[in-house]
């Protein structure tokens, strides 16, 4: 699971913004991030701490940060992207002093663990976009094996998109939804249908859209099929759920439609290339599959000397509007000492900012 906190970072630069006499924006060593901050209030070097996008912030830090009242959300407290004077925000930074009632952290501790430590401390949560009402289902634990599906942010992990520049890679379009998935598991012999953290039980009489669209796409066939052809393994397809009231809906549909992006059997990945085959043949195209827009092209010849945050700006596939975003996979699965599984993404700043999930 990608790693979500408050973080100790140093301040790589500081710039003007245009027509702002009280703030200017500033960047983060090893990040792509840009955001606002008072003029004057921080210089290079600098250590800070960094609330990331998503970020809910308690009362007691909005108040010693001087923020009540001034986020986003019904609450007010709520971390989003934001467009200040035309300059782009994405999180929220301020002084170590924060943490001068924090008890001493133990000498020696990983950086993550550090930051798990300082986020518990400020009881900063992670926002999750709200889940289609259960009221025909039961939410349960996800099946023994599956966990939470994520994928870190290039913005935050630049020296993995240093790692991918050469590589041969798939590039597709990041969705705006729900995560979805179906399992097959090899322990009980049951096929389940997850949302993000917990599987969807069905209930006697009822049926939950993320079953009616598995068995409607076809998607539960599909792993069938997959049981099939991989005997004995556990089978996890994944996806992204859209449609109407899911998030903002920015492809205007009138009816739930799943987009598959993923594929693990047992605790291997299929590459993009098998992944392509399997849901071809059984499928007979890609039209199910998120949208492809590269594959088997260096990540830097995609790129064209563009920046990343650059290129992740585009119009989506899948209606007339600024896309979500780009995730990028090598076509030969490998691993990252700091993320693990290689594979990252890039969310655009523009449809951030324009969006309010």
């Amino acid at each position: 699971m990608a790693f979500f906190g408050v973080t100790k970072e140093v301040i790589a630069s500081t710039f003007p913004i245009k027509k702002a006499d009280m703030i200017e924006a500033a960047t983060l060593e090893g990040s792509t991030f840009e955001f606002v901050i008072k003029k004057g209030q921080f210089k290079p070097g600098d250590t800070v701490l960094y609330f990331p996008i998503d970020s809910l912030i308690p009362e007691w830090v909005l108040e010693k940060m001087g923020l009540v009242g001034r986020l986003s959300g019904k609450a007010r407290n709520r971390v989003k992207t934001v467009k200040l004077r035309g300059q782009i925000s994405q999180g929220i930074v301020t002084e170590l002093d924060l943490l001068e009632d924090m008890p001493p952290l133990q000498a020696g501790l990983e950086n993550e663990t550090e930051f798990q430590k300082i986020t518990e401390y400020l009881g900063v949560e992670k926002y999750e976009p709200p889940a289609i009402p259960c009221h025909n289902a039961q939410l349960v634990r996800l099946p023994v094996g599956l966990s939470a599906y994520d994928i870190e942010g290039a913005d935050r992990y630049v020296e993995v998109v240093e790692v991918l520049l050469p590589q041969p890679v798939e590039i597709t379009e990041k969705i705006e939804g729900q995560n979805f998935s179906v399992t097959y598991s090899s322990l009980d012999n049951k096929i389940y249908v997850n949302q993000r953290n917990h599987s969807i039980q069905p209930i006697e009489g009822e049926r939950h859209e993320f079953w009616k669209v598995a068995e409607a796409k076809d998607i539960i066939a599909f792993v069938e099929a997959l049981k099939d052809n991989y005997p004995g393994k556990n089978i996890t397809v994944y996806g992204e759920f859209i449609g109407p009231r899911v998030q903002s809906n920015i492809y205007k549909l009138k009816g739930f439609d799943v987009k598959l992006y993923d594929i693990r059997i047992n605790e291997i990945w299929l590459t993009p290339d098998i992944r392509h085959a399997v849901i071809k043949e059984h499928f007979g195209n890609l039209d199910i599959h998120v949208p492809i827009l590269a594959s088997n092209v260096t990540l830097e010849q995609w790129l064209q000397g563009k920046p990343i945050v650059e290129a992740s700006h585009g119009i989506s596939k899948l209606y007339k509007t600024t896309r979500e975003g780009i995730v990028i996979k090598p076509m030969i699965e490998a691993r990252h000492e700091k993320i693990g599984r290689l594979v990252i993404k890039q969310s655009d700043p523009i449809y951030l900012a324009k969006t309010d999930n």
